[in-house]
């Protein structure tokens, strides 16, 4: 398993699962990635609460941007313009599964059937079924048998070199996410980035910002943090979109036809 989260900090049900895993989590080494590109993804989008995602897509356009949006199914029923507008501003969308489940903790069955919700979710929204097939599992993690069903049904997974995991940091610690992002980049020399516009589906983000309104499930605080990351990027003289150079290397193929 590649970059192992600390596992001792786990309980010992959760360290069994994972030390059995894959997960996307790799090096730009390992995917032979040129030297200053950074690509953005975004993970468990669209997120509506507070025009997060809306918010996302106009700092995306105002630097000519193209990203990954990894979406879960149950939300991109819900924000189906969302979905429709990434893809006609030249975004990348990804299978995220279907529902808030983590891809490891499901049988063989429970997982296909996910996919393929997650994946109906995204063509119904579009209006058809989106080229090139990405999927990135939620939860980063995933067994051999999952990743053989992925591959077996034209799928091409995701994965990520950059990993601050956000998703469990509130807006008040916005630095921190901006701090480690540039670090990272700066250590390995670009990337691929992880964030989360979204947290969970909407029905259970909802609930919980309305118990705990500056929790981790808040993500407005998402856009402004990747502008600055941005701004610092480009400034440091990192190539920010270049999907045809990911696509000569073979391990992405970039389209966006339909």
């Amino acid at each position: 398993m590649h970059n192992k989260l600390k596992l001792w900090l786990l309980p010992p049900l959760l360290l069994f699962l994972l030390s059995s895993c894959q997960s996307i989590n790799r090096s730009g080494t390992d995917l032979r990635l040129p030297p200053a590109l950074v690509f953005f993804s975004f993970d468990d989008g669209p997120g509506g609460h507070d025009d997060t995602t809306a918010r996302l897509l106009d700092v995306l356009k105002k630097y000519e941007i193209r990203a990954l949006f990894c979406l879960l199914g149950e939300n991109a029923e819900y924000y189906p313009d969302l979905v429709k507008r990434m893809h006609d501003e030249g975004h990348y969308l990804v299978n995220h599964g279907y529902s808030e489940k983590h891809a490891y903790r499901m049988n063989e069955v429970e997982f296909t059937n996910n996919l393929v919700r997650g994946a109906e979710a995204i063509s119904s929204a579009l209006g058809f079924e989106p080229n090139p097939k990405l999927y990135r599992p939620h939860g980063g993690f995933y067994h051999s048998k999952q990743e053989k069903i992925c591959v077996d049904n034209g799928y091409i997974l995701v994965p990520v070199t950059v990993r601050v995991y956000d998703a469990v940091i509130a807006g008040e610690e916005r630095d921190v996410v901006v701090r480690k992002v540039i670090r990272k980049l700066e250590k390995w020399n670009g990337g691929i980035i992880l964030l989360h516009d979204g947290r969970d589906s909407h029905s259970r983000r909802e609930k919980r910002v309305a118990k705990l309104p500056h929790s981790s499930y808040d993500r407005s605080w998402i856009p402004e943090t990747v502008e600055e990351i941005i701004t610092v990027l480009l400034e440091k003289g990192f190539i920010l979109d270049n999907p045809d150079v990911l696509t000569a290397i073979g391990h992405f193929n970039f389209s966006t036809t339909e």
